[in-house]
């Protein structure tokens, strides 16, 4: 069956080359000239992408991505269309769900690539979600993270803990699967059959935590034009993840912990409560304890979380995993890239079980992806590349930004004001050599495009290619 796209522009001439484009390539395409069709034909009609123009009447592209946010949730690909340099508002759409952006005025062939990279990224992902669900529902967690020692604990206390209501505390460092397990808990539940719900607290401005987490009525503050569910209304009758929680601001705090005592939300501009039925399982890998004790974290909320507490160990604590973990990357990658790995050399087994993984399960997916990309039929040992063999090309390098430590300051915060500092030099010289070309910069920085966009923006760098 044929995707379908929905150009969203009042623009007639950039809607009508759009659809050309797209419908020489195969695609179905349909058009809108304003924000208030592009809603309804998207909430009543089978749409796989939209490409959504910021600048619309009667509603714009902001307005529209706040109302389809469980659709794109749900898989929906939204391409925005933004002016020349225009670095923030795109970071913004970004942070509000959409997949990707392209400048005005755009290239047809990179319109065409994005447009198919992210109907082919959303096909994965769902392809990947129907997958994991399936090891879900055998309860076999150890055919995902190994049989060891460390690990069997883990699941012992999952066992206990997935059919109950009790609030579910998930520690551990950054990437080593927390919202795996987060899922494995719910679809382990008596809840499996309602929605899973996350929510990264780290990644929401705080001005819009809110209304991401209890709502909004239509005409509570100017752009509501319509009544918007937050995530505790959506998780209703199911599970409520909150990732690092320990990033959420004590101006929401409070919020939330009534939230979790009464189980009624109060929708910004409502003066109705509504009653939630909602299991929490939060998870950090901050210590919350001594957020508690230098007053970031209310000490209140903190035991209403730890009601029941999982750490999961790092991956360097248990190495006899890897073996199995890495054939489990192995044939997740080979299905995601279309590749046939018939195996994995005992030398590249031993490369990966020798470096520490600071970035644990997360660091190895991508390690094993890239390995599967470049190797042929069996991977080998120089195929696995490990962060510590590329170091950034310091030559050059002004070090005059550390020469000057003020007394009372301590090193620690020398230290980040330096390396912030260099990493902006870093950036305009990856953006400066590949001559304005934000791909090309990222490539040569090492990050993707997107990411490198909100460098762009932390640092205040304009692009002045051109």
């Amino acid at each position: 069956m044929k995707e379908k796209i929905l150009i969203a522009d009042d623009n007639v001439d950039t809607r009508d080359n759009i659809k050309e484009i797209l419908e020489e390539a195969g695609f179905l395409v349909d058009t809108v000239d304003n924000g208030e069709k592009a809603v309804v034909t998207v909430l009543n009609d089978d749409i796989d992408c939209l490409i959504l123009d910021m600048k619309m009447p009667k509603k714009d592209g902001w307005q529209v991505l706040t109302e389809i946010r469980s659709l794109i949730d749900a898989g929906l690909v939204v391409i925005i269309i933004t002016a020349y340099g225009d670095i923030s508002s795109a970071v913004r759409a970004v942070k509000m769900g959409a997949y990707d952006f392209i400048e005005k005025p755009f290239d047809n062939d990179v319109l065409l690539m994005t447009v198919k990279r992210g109907l082919e990224n959303a096909r994965l992902k769902k392809e990947v979600k129907s997958l994991r669900k399936k090891v879900y529902a055998k309860g076999e967690l150890e055919e995902i993270f190994g049989s060891s020692s460390a690990i069997r604990k883990v699941i012992e206390q999952i066992n206990i803990v997935a059919e109950t209501d009790i609030t579910v505390l998930l520690y551990g460092e950054t990437g080593v699967g927390k919202e795996v397990i987060a899922n494995f808990i719910h679809n382990r539940s008596k809840r499996k059959d309602k929605r899973f719900v996350p929510v990264d607290c780290g990644a929401i401005p705080e001005n819009l935590i809110e209304s991401e987490l209890f709502g909004f009525v239509k005409g509570a503050f100017t752009g509501a034009v319509e009544t918007k569910p937050g995530k505790f209304e959506m998780a209703d009758g199911g599970t409520l993840f909150l990732d690092e929680i320990g990033n959420l601001p004590l101006s929401q705090q409070q919020r939330l912990l009534r939230v979790v005592e009464t189980k009624k939300i109060l929708p910004i501009g409502s003066k109705m409560e509504k009653e939630v039925d909602v299991r929490i399982i939060a998870a950090t890998n901050r210590d919350l304890s001594k957020l508690v004790e230098e007053g970031n974290f209310r000490q209140d909320l903190y035991y209403r979380l730890v009601e029941f507490v999982i750490e999961i160990p790092p991956l360097r604590e248990r190495l006899e995993d890897i073996p199995l973990i890495v054939n489990n990357l192995i044939n997740e990658a080979s299905r995601e890239l279309g590749k046939r790995v018939t195996g994995i050399s005992n030398r590249a087994i031993d490369k990966i079980i020798s470096y520490s993984w600071p970035g644990n399960i997360r660091q190895l997916r991508n390690a094993i992806r890239r390995a599967v990309l470049i190797c042929d039929g069996i991977i080998e040992e120089n195929n696995i590349i490990l962060s510590y063999e590329k170091k950034p090309e310091l030559k050059g390098f002004d070090f005059s930004c550390i020469d000057i430590i003020e007394p009372d300051k301590k090193y620690v915060d020398v230290l980040h004001e330096a390396t912030e500092k260099m990493d902006k030099i870093l950036v305009v010289k990856a953006l400066k050599t590949a001559g304005g070309n934000i791909s090309k910069a990222a490539r040569i920085y090492g990050i993707d495009r997107t990411n490198f966009y909100r460098k762009l923006d932390k640092y205040g760098i304009r692009n002045n290619k051109g």
